[in-house]
């Protein structure tokens, strides 16, 4: 099974902390994310239940791969998601590990949409090497990314002899640049997009900052930019009327350079996409008819598969009230709904708004 433990510095997280020494991690989770980690698990286990086809097509390219490059190594002995420890300076999980003799394969699945860094500069992949290395004292090991979404497969052998030491002396250098508080911050536009630590950053202050003194109107700049650091009120204050401005240019920033690309100019290291637009069930009666008729899917089954704006359904019950009537209907229709568990409510959510 997967090991949930996660390294101060994992190896997914080098590159990044090698092009600033303050990168981490953001906290919580995503749709691609959790996507991503579905796909590891399915790869993992072998169960694609719960998958949709075109993951399953992904994730079984991905496990074909590994089964012919187990097929081609004598003797081979297979370890799935296999935890690794890199010179004692880190530890991560490789997705598969084959041994042979001598030799090692490190296979990673990266199931996203964008192409990681060759693997004969991957850290992420350097790391898992080194640990193949100590672990089973083999000669040389082979790294491999596979991507299905991309249609990429990139690979690079490394051995002992020629690669260890360099590959030792990079990781341990990323590492102790990331664990020194004065290492120098370096603001990096693809780096700090996906940083968890962007809004404490003093250098992106600084940045934002230049922004605020060019703005027509001039605000009033809190005494202290970290936001951690602010402990007056009204220092705060003056922050919170900040906040809105860098939000307000940087949105105005996306939409006019979108309106750019339309009209036909091109910005360099930017292109014009789309995807598609959310679909929307309309009709539930009618689709009811049709998944019913067609598809013999039970009633039980349906209905979790519905979801209820609690608004439109007391819009709905107020239009069919007589006069005057409507606010009573909503009241008891929320009184029986709470009562039998039907309708409940997410916590409060606190947030400052400015007084009027």
């Amino acid at each position: 099974m997967t090991n949930n433990l996660h390294a101060k510095h994992g190896p997914s997280s080098l590159k990044n902390k090698e092009i600033c020494p303050h990168w981490e991690n953001r906290p919580g989770s995503s749709a691609a994310a959790d996507e991503g980690t579905m796909m590891h698990e399915a790869a993992e286990t072998g169960r694609l239940v719960g998958l949709n086809p075109e993951q399953i097509a992904q994730v079984r390219e991905c496990l074909d791969a590994v089964d012919q490059m187990q097929s081609e190594i004598p003797g081979c002995i297979r370890y799935p998601e296999l935890q690794v420890d890199v010179c004692g300076l880190t530890f991560g999980t490789a997705d598969v590990v084959l041994i042979g003799t001598k030799t090692a394969t490190v296979i990673d699945y990266k199931m996203g949409r964008v192409p990681v860094d060759d693997a004969e500069i991957n850290l992420q992949g350097w790391a898992y090497a080194l640990g193949a290395f100590d672990l089973f004292g083999v000669d040389s090991v082979k790294v491999v990314f596979l991507q299905p979404r991309c249609d990429l497969r990139t690979e690079h052998t490394f051995t002992r002899s020629a690669d260890y030491d360099r590959m030792r002396d990079r990781v341990a250098a990323v590492i102790e640049k990331a664990e020194d508080p004065k290492s120098p911050y370096n603001p990096h536009p693809d780096n700090c997009q996906y940083c968890g630590a962007k809004a404490l950053c003093p250098a992106l202050t600084a940045k934002a900052m230049m922004v605020v003194e060019k703005l027509p109107e001039r605000l009033e700049l809190p005494k202290v930019m970290d936001p951690l650091q602010i402990a007056e009120p009204e220092q705060m204050a003056l922050a919170l009327r900040l906040a809105p401005v860098l939000i307000d240019w940087a949105e105005a920033v996306k939409a006019h350079a979108l309106e750019m690309v339309r009209s036909g100019q091109e910005i360099p290291g930017y292109e014009l996409k789309h995807r598609s637009g959310r679909r929307v069930i309309k009709e539930l009666s009618s689709v009811w008819d049709i998944v019913h008729a067609e598809f013999d899917l039970p009633l039980e089954q349906f209905l979790p598969a519905c979801s209820i704006s609690v608004t439109s359904l007391e819009n709905a019950v107020k239009s069919v009230q007589e006069r005057g009537q409507g606010a009573k209907a909503i009241r008891k229709l929320n009184q029986l709904l709470t009562a039998e568990g039907l309708c409940t409510t997410d916590p409060e959510i606190s947030y400052l708004a400015k007084e009027r």
